[in-house]
């Protein structure tokens, strides 16, 4: 050329092979993603040496000028001398570590070539005094039928470094008001790890991103979010999994699903657009639609061209997500209750739990105040009862001591007269399970003087009337006569255990009427 200070560079395609990347399916947030891939790395691949010179974090200031259909993208990170410089214009050109965010080398190129018809690049490494710009402007070369562009150097102050990329003859339109709000929005959560590190200062038309972290929610005396960390193999190649999982304390459907990571930068996530796979989430009206959300690594996942997706087709999406909802069934079920639910369970407060207890115990004291004047025996009971069969109630004490044993603190503590001579303690407690549990477990001591009592207060049955304070009162007597029924079945059981259905139908009877005050 006759200038050292104008390098002509060979970009190897045609500029019609580049003008076809505008044909790519990209979206706004990603092809800017690209820009911002490439500053976040070039900052953090010389980290130390910025460091080192006073620099500690980095500016990326993203201008759109709607009037002139012109997009600015200007860093303050590292910056590049003329081997990367060349580098990141020159198609097919992939940077020699392919561990940070710019893995294919083609970000930069792919996403001005989509976005406008004339893209340039200005660039200078901190501690250099060589600044570099050229121009592509694909519809020139198209009609020129060239492949080379011109490379200028200048010289600058050492203390300059950084990067600004302008794209102008935009051909993806990006000033409408709403699309800007889902570029920003996107952008923020693409980038919330960077932007909460204090180390990434993002500006969209001088306005800085900012992420709020969703807050959990606080239920059963803890807050609902959990680190995760799991492995498995997929056609022999392990897969790591780290993240966390949580439930919102505020649900709704945009904020609700994973965001999806890899290298500390989400792929698929955002507003909107979190990752919801039906065999955990369901359908999108669901409960867990609205309140399960977590961020989850998966460094160790291929990933596609434009990074707005896996590679993952071939069955390892399937295990991934089987092996994700393994490892957070607790987060599903809880996910699944509806708010009136929780707000049911949360009622029962210890003041809640107390004020029943003092019915309870008012209705004991008034009923037994004067203890039992004749508590029938067995043989007496057997001659009431209409029918002889029997069962073995130390088979029925193992089936008993078998169910789920889900407890919370909503304990109560009853003294009641067992007979004219014993005084009993029976311990009641709510739980809140599902369908599978059963609805009531009694847990007698050997001697037969106390007994623990759990009621499920979300079984099937009882669930329609369980919102009824007055119900769960009724609920709590009924239990108490069914657990004095057994004990006094117990205590009164021939010699070889069994008992006559008889005797307890009437045994409960007798108490539910003591109790019916």
């Amino acid at each position: 050329m006759g200038n050292e200070n104008e390098i002509e560079l060979n970009i190897q395609p045609q500029a019609g092979v580049i003008g076809v990347f505008s044909r790519l399916n990209y979206k706004a947030w990603y092809a800017i993603g690209e820009f911002v891939d490439n500053s976040t790395q070039s900052f953090y691949s010389h980290q130390e040496e910025l460091k080192q010179n006073g620099i500690k974090d980095v500016i990326i200031d993203i201008k759109y000028d709607s009037e002139q259909d012109i997009l600015t993208i200007a860093d303050t990170a590292f910056g590049m001398e003329l081997t990367d410089f060349s580098r990141a214009v020159k198609v097919d050109s992939p940077p020699e570590d392919k561990n940070g965010r710019n893995e294919f080398g083609m970000g930069l190129k792919t996403a001005a070539s989509w976005f406008g018809n004339i893209w340039s690049v200005r660039s200078t490494q901190l501690g250099s005094t060589n600044e570099y710009y050229t121009e592509i402007n694909i519809p020139e070369m198209r009609e020129k039928n060239i492949n080379t562009v011109a490379i200028h150097r200048t010289q600058v102050s050492p203390n300059t470094h950084g990067t600004t990329i302008v794209i102008s003859e935009i051909t993806k339109k990006i000033g409408a008001p709403r699309t800007k709000t889902k570029i920003v929005d996107l952008l923020k959560s693409m980038y919330r790890r960077d932007l909460n590190s204090g180390l990434i200062h993002i500006y969209y038309d001088s306005d800085p991103l900012l992420f709020d972290d969703y807050a959990c929610l606080t239920f059963r005396n803890q807050e609902w979010k959990k680190n995760l960390d799991f492995r498995f193999d997929f056609d022999g190649i392990e897969h790591h999994i780290t993240g966390f999982v949580g439930i919102l304390a505020n649900g709704g459907f945009g904020r609700a699903g994973f965001a999806l990571f890899r290298r500390n930068r989400v792929v698929i996530g955002g507003e909107e657009q979190n990752y919801k796979p039906d065999r955990i989430f369901g359908q999108a009206q669901s409960t867990i639609a609205h309140k399960l959300f977590g961020e989850l690594d998966l460094d160790d996942f291929p990933i596609n061209q434009a990074k707005d997706g896996f590679v993952w087709d071939d069955g390892l999406e399937e295990m991934f997500v089987t092996e994700l909802r393994r490892h957070i069934k607790e987060y599903i079920d809880i996910a699944k209750l509806t708010n009136k639910e929780r707000a049911r369970e949360e009622d029962c407060t210890p003041e809640v739990s107390h004020s029943i207890r003092d019915q309870v115990q008012k209705t004991i004291q008034d009923s037994f105040g004067g203890l039992f004047d004749c508590i029938p025996t067995i043989e007496e009971l057997d001659t009431q009862g209409e029918s002889e069969d029997v069962i073995r109630y130390k088979e029925y004490q193992k089936a008993q001591n078998n169910l789920p044993n889900k407890e919370d603190n909503n304990k109560r503590e009853y003294k009641v007269p067992l007979d004219a001579a014993n005084m009993c303690t029976i311990t009641v407690n709510w739980i809140f399970g599902d369908s599978t549990t059963y609805w009531i477990k009694v847990d007698p001591s050997e001697d037969g003087t106390t007994a623990s009592v759990q009621l499920n207060i979300n079984h099937p049955f009882f669930k329609p009337f369980s919102e009824q304070e007055k119900f769960k009162e009724v609920l709590e007597k009924f239990a108490l006569a069914f657990a004095l029924s057994e004990l006094q079945v117990k205590k009164n059981a021939r010699p070889d255990g069994s008992v006559s259905p008889g005797a307890f139908r009437n045994l409960i009877n007798q108490y539910l009427t003591k109790l019916a005050g």
